[in-house]
């Protein structure tokens, strides 16, 4: 097998494919044959797809698609039309290969995606038990039948068997990242290690396809093992600053409580980050506990300050509890990073307000803010039927063209506006389209090989300010 990351998206820094690594080691594990091509740095990505198809031949090839587009509705980014290309030249090189498409992209629009990337196969949700079974079906010649988790074809039909996740992750191969991806060229541009501790979620935030892509319910990790992971990469490939990327780090609590915890008993010099921490399970214990791990920074998706936005989102908490845990993190010596969505359901100009009071005080206490505005709309998720509900899309819209929510009660130019007037004294409030400047990958590199302490948002401060006296500079000011 080959099996090829497409994604190339690096501002702000690179995303190692965890996912896709997942599924090598599955494979090998299984006793395939398999060679792992990664085009993040590739200057012509479908020239080096189409090499390694045509100097493999291979048997099937694997296409992982990590995003169909960035969700930013200030500085867009569509991802599929170059992932097209790249299946495309894939073909081109291995004509008989069998091409299976997956990725966490197939886990929001599975049968969308399928016709249109016109791939033999597609797998929605866990990929590794789904593309071993499928992969040892298509090796014996057999029937590739209802396999949990596969799209495929059937006379001119698009059929698709849900995913049956399987709650033990801990039989699953472990997924190695140093084996297949080289790390230190991640790092070297800004990249952190992603580690999961779990998957699925049990919050209902209206925007999320975290339910969709990993299902509903926590199906977690057994906290040695993934203090194990850790190690090995540590030990075995020199990384020092780890990622968590559940959909939330700390939920349940008990359970990253026991993570920190085996993490601890290691005593490994390295430093911990998520952003993807919930204010609605942020204990003292907790906190603690994660700061004797190795946590120094952190972030918190808090999405909103305002009580009308955070019910309309759903997000399982409220404005004070959000202040409050706020209170509470400061207290126990770690940096934050505020991450808010501007124009959800129930947005208007006084809840924007609301938010920008919380931001400035957290500034003014050293956090940094990231926002984004305007909320894209993923099938099957509660803001899907919110938007159609309000007459925004239509219901047999695939909404595999990018199409956002923004409040109809606050206007989406004054918005920006009051934003940009917000940005224009404090360097470490960014948009999200801040992250597009030119200059922004260049100086998380020169960070990176000066060796300054991970997550490189600590410096905002000072790449705002750098990046936004650059000549030609794409800001969200320039953006909108």
């Amino acid at each position: 097998m080959l099996l090829v990351s497409t994604n190339r998206e690096r501002q702000p820094y690179p995303v190692v494919p965890n996912g896709l690594a997942c599924v090598a080691s599955a494979l090998t594990a299984a006793g395939h044959d398999v060679r792992f091509l990664d085009l993040c740095f590739e200057r012509d990505p479908a020239n080096a797809a189409r090499r390694a198809a045509a100097d493999m031949q291979p048997t099937v090839i694997g296409v992982s698609i990590r995003n169909i587009d960035n969700s930013d509705a200030i500085a867009l980014r569509h991802y599929t039309p170059e992932a097209r290309l790249i299946v495309a030249a894939l073909r081109e090189g291995a004509p008989a290969a069998k091409i299976i498409a997956g990725g966490a992209a197939f886990g929001v629009a599975p049968e969308a995606l399928f016709k249109d990337f016109g791939v033999d196969f597609a797998v929605a949700g866990d990929g590794e038990r789904a593309s071993v079974a499928l992969i040892d079906a298509l090796a014996a010649g057999a029937g590739v039948g209802a396999i949990p988790g596969i799209v495929r074809s059937i006379d001119g039909r698009v059929h698709f068997t849900p995913p049956g996740e399987d709650a033990d992750l801990d039989s699953l191969a472990p997924p190695s990242l140093h084996r297949w991806i080289d790390l230190r060229r991640y790092e070297r541009h800004g990249a952190t290690v992603p580690i999961q501790t779990k998957r699925g979620c049990v919050y209902k935030c209206v925007y999320c396809t975290y339910r969709n892509v990993e299902g509903w319910g926590y199906r977690t990790r057994d906290p040695e093992r993934v203090a194990g992971e850790i190690e090995e990469l540590h030990r075995e490939a020199g990384v020092r600053n780890f990622d968590f990327v559940d959909s939330t780090f700390n939920s349940p609590p008990g359970h990253a409580l026991e993570v920190c915890e085996a993490i601890t008993r290691r005593r490994l010099p390295i430093h911990l980050d998520t952003a993807n921490f919930t204010p609605a399970a942020a204990s003292v214990e907790l906190l603690a506990a994660m700061r004797r791990a190795g946590f120094r920074t952190l972030g918190i998706t808090a999405e909103s300050a305002s009580d009308p936005v955070l019910d309309r989102l759903e997000k399982g908490f409220s404005a004070a509890k959000v202040r409050e845990v706020a209170d509470r993190v400061e207290r126990s010596g770690i940096r934050t990073l505020w991450i808010f969505l501007v124009g959800g359901p129930g947005e208007t100009p006084a809840t924007l307000e609301d938010t920008l009071r919380f931001a400035e005080w957290r500034l003014d206490r050293g956090d940094a803010v990231y926002t984004t505005v305007g909320l894209r709309i993923y099938p099957g998720t509660t803001l899907h039927r919110i938007a159609i509900g309000e007459g925004i899309v239509d219901e047999n819209d695939t909404l595999l063209d990018p199409t956002f929510y923004f409040s109809p009660d606050i206007r989406f130019d004054d918005a920006v506006a009051r934003l940009q007037r917000f940005a224009a004294s404090r360097p470490r409030f960014m948009f999200s389209a801040d992250s597009r400047s030119p200059i922004l990958p260049f100086l998380t590199r020169t960070a990176a090989l000066l060796r300054l302490p991970k997550p490189h948002w600590q410096y905002m401060g000072l790449f705002q300010r750098i990046a936004r006296a650059a000549p030609g500079r794409r800001t969200a000011a320039v953006n909108a």
